[in-house]
């Protein structure tokens, strides 16, 4: 029978490839949500620089895993916060496409 040395040993090893996982699962779907951004921008492109300027970065820290969808314009906030009928945002709505899929894909990798 192990010890608790062992034990302990084990649950980190165990601990460390769930997250790798989740990180690796965490970098598929921001491609994903970053790909469905530059095609669903709502906006006409002049010079193509706001739809090229949508990304999607993962980042990790301890026992976080963060998805950030961002614009590299620094007139993308114009674009998400503006008021009004001609208001054209895609960063929400990328994120409440893409938060039920990677919940899905989360809870079929943790079983």
């Amino acid at each position: 029978m192990p010890g608790s040395d062992q034990i302990a040993r084990n649950l980190d090893a165990w601990f460390e490839r769930v997250r790798a996982a989740l990180f690796a699962l965490a970098q598929e779907h921001a491609r994903e949500a970053e790909g469905w951004m530059k095609e669903n921008a709502p906006w006409t492109d002049r010079t193509g620089n706001a739809r090229q300027g949508l990304k999607a970065t993962v980042s990790m820290e301890e026992a976080e895993i963060r998805i950030t969808l961002s614009h590299t314009v620094d007139y993308g906030v114009y674009l998400e916060l503006r008021q009004g009928p001609g208001r054209r945002p895609i960063l929400a709505p990328a994120r409440e496409r893409q938060a039920p899929l990677l919940l899905e894909d989360v809870k079929a990798l943790l079983g």
